[in-house]
C-alpha cells in the first residue's frame, strides 16, 4: 500500500514535458530560413571578394618570382614534387633561363612559404618567403631579413645537400634561430631537388 502512495507521489511531482509538433516545426522553420539567408549572403561577399583576392594574390606571386629571378614571363609547368607547390620556367628574350620554385618547409612554429630562383647551371638566383609564422625577433629573423636569404645566392646542389651551419656545402644560419634557418635550407633544397640541375 505505501509503494502505491509513493508511486502516485512521485507521478504528481514529475514535469510533464510535452512539446507542440507545430511550435517545433516552426522553430525549424525559422533556423533553417536564417540559415538559408545566411549562405546566400556569405556567396554573394565571395562572388565579390574573390576576383579581388586572386588578383592580389597573383600580384604578390608574381612579384617574389621577380624577386628570385627577373623575367619577362613565367610558364607554370605541370609538375610538383616533394615540399613544392608549384614550379614555373623563366623565360626571357624567348629562351628559357631557369625556374622558380614554389615551395614550402617547416619551421619553428609553422610553415614556411617561399619562393627559390634556380638559374640553368643549377644555382639558387634568390629566395623570398611569402608567408610565415616564425616568432618575431627569432624567426623572423632569418624569414623576414633578406640579406640573410640572399647568402644562398650561387649555392647549388654540386656539393650535396645545404646544410646548416656545418658540412662543406653550408649555410650559416642566424643564432637563436636554428629551426628557422633548417627550415628555410630545406626549402632551397625543395626547389634545387625538383629542378635536378647539378
Amino acid at each position: 500500500m505505501s509503494n502505491e502512495k509513493t508511486t502516485a507521489a512521485a507521478k504528481q511531482l514529475k514535469p510533464s514535458l510535452s512539446l507542440d509538433p507545430r511550435y517545433v516545426g516552426r522553430i525549424a522553420g525559422v533556423l533553417l530560413s536564417i540559415c538559408l539567408v545566411v549562405a546566400l549572403l556569405l556567396g554573394a561577399v565571395n562572388q565579390v571578394t574573390k576576383p579581388r583576392i586572386d588578383a592580389i594574390q597573383k600580384a604578390r606571386t608574381e612579384a617574389a618570382m621577380r624577386q628570385v629571378l627577373t623575367a619577362d614571363s613565367y610558364e607554370k609547368l605541370g609538375f610538383t614534387a616533394a615540399n613544392v607547390t608549384a614550379v614555373y620556367q623563366a623565360v626571357s628574350g624567348g629562351e628559357a633561363i631557369g625556374w622558380v620554385v614554389e615551395t614550402s618547409a617547416s619551421g619553428s612554429q609553422g610553415i614556411i612559404n617561399m619562393m627559390v630562383g634556380v638559374d640553368t647551371e643549377g644555382r639558387v638566383t634568390g629566395v623570398s618567403v611569402v608567408s610565415h609564422s616564425e616568432t618575431p625577433n627569432i624567426g623572423t629573423k632569418v624569414v623576414a631579413d633578406q640579406s640573410v636569404l640572399d647568402r644562398f645566392i650561387g649555392m647549388s646542389h654540386a656539393g650535396g645537400e645545404i646544410t646548416v651551419n656545418s658540412g662543406s656545402n653550408r649555410f650559416d644560419g642566424v643564432s637563436g634561430a636554428t629551426v628557422s634557418s633548417r627550415g628555410v635550407a630545406a626549402g632551397v633544397n625543395a626547389a634545387l631537388a625538383a629542378i635536378g640541375v647539378k
